[in-house]
């Protein structure tokens, strides 16, 4: 999405984690770090414990925000996921959004990016939509859904009781352009790429992939390769190096260079399907196989992972059914399987970065 944005404005990226190893962003896209907030792992929420560190560190990112908003001055100002997830960081967000809508700098198009799929968001309650809904009256100009509109609608999960009047966009799929490059040389043939996104709920996966490697391993010499994340808690990523250290034809990374050009040269792909990897699945069309993540928050990755199912696009192992045999039983039930050819739209950032354009020069 920055490249595209890049294509008209010049693009500053505010992060609020270090840069992936296997992210690299244009010398003329800049990118500032926000200070870690250091999330448990575990819950995936902070640490109550930690409240005045965190109180501390919500102000120094807020800090931060505004500072480069006063250097920026920017036109367009582009958030992902809030105010639909994230509200714990409304704190930080909102004085920037109000910077931005209260016209400091002349009128700043305000805009809120979601993947559409808000699974977790539809089984809270009737107040945290409703407030969602009044944050994006109030602050936002537009919101882009990430999504192909056949695959996936936001008014599907957040129904807000009144209706909204800010306009929504869906955009299609935003895809790395490494779709179109050639596969990763380094994969060997015939691999089993097994992968969970940044890592942080990886551990079962990638522990029963070991034992299903084994198990595969009296009949069939399969190479696989797991790469782990850099978020995998260090404990977890000490183990399953050992784990894997006696097994044949199995490595072990933390990061590839280019996860979509080692999907592309994989034979076959066992990921959790968050967005990055299911769309790397309609890009390549690589057999997969999804295995959501069991952790609470990570629930729009089974009703993903259910519809891409639903269209021909890969073979579903939920979380309650994962071990070593039931994967190893998948995976041979994936080597017979041919995936249907997609036709969702996959230049979802180059539509959001036009009509982003568009409305920005309308503000003009």
């Amino acid at each position: 999405m920055a490249r595209k944005l890049s294509d008209s404005f010049d693009v500053t990226v505010l992060m609020g984690d270090a840069i992936p190893a296997r992210i690299e962003f244009p010398d003329n896209i800049q990118t500032v770090l926000l200070p870690s907030l250091g999330i448990d792992p575990d819950t995936n929420v902070f640490d109550i414990r930690r409240s005045q560190e965190l109180r501390e560190l919500i102000k120094a990112r807020r800090n931060v925000l505004v500072r480069e908003f006063e250097r920026l001055k920017p036109r367009v100002v582009a958030i992902e996921d809030f105010p639909f997830r994230q509200h714990a960081l409304r704190g930080e967000v909102l004085p920037l959004v109000e910077r931005a809508r209260n016209r400091v700098y002349g009128d700043a198009l305000v805009v809120a990016m979601t993947d559409g799929i808000l699974a977790d968001d539809s089984e809270r309650d009737d107040a945290h939509r409703d407030q969602t809904a009044k944050l994006l009256e109030k602050y936002f100009d537009m919101v882009i859904v990430q999504s192909d509109p056949v695959f996936a609608r936001i008014e599907e999960f957040f129904q807000p009781q009144n209706v909204m009047r800010v306009p929504v966009y869906h955009t299609g799929f935003v895809s790395s352009e490494s779709g179109a490059q050639p596969a990763d040389p380094a994969i060997a043939p015939d691999t089993v790429l097994v992968s969970g996104g940044d890592g942080e709920h990886g551990g079962p996966l990638y522990r029963a992939a070991v034992e299903a490697h084994k198990i595969l391993g009296s009949t069939l010499l399969l190479p696989m390769k797991i790469v782990a994340g850099q978020r995998l808690p260090e404990d977890e990523w000490q183990s399953l190096n050992e784990m894997a250290a006696d097994s044949p034809d199995l490595s072990v990374e933390r990061t590839l260079p280019d996860i979509g050009a080692a999907l592309a040269a994989a034979r076959w792909s066992v990921s959790q399907c968050e967005y990055s990897t299911a769309v790397h699945a309609m890009q390549t069309r690589t057999p997969s196989l999804f295995v959501p993540s069991g952790n609470s928050d990570r629930h729009a990755q089974i009703v993903r992972a259910q519809r891409l199912v639903y269209w021909g696009a890969g073979r579903l192992l939920l979380p309650h059914h994962l071990n070593g045999a039931s994967l190893a039983n998948e995976i041979q039930e994936l080597m017979r399987f041919q995936p249907r050819r997609m036709h969702f739209d996959l230049n979802g950032a180059a539509n959001a970065a036009n009509l982003i354009s568009q409305a920005a020069h309308q503000k003009d």
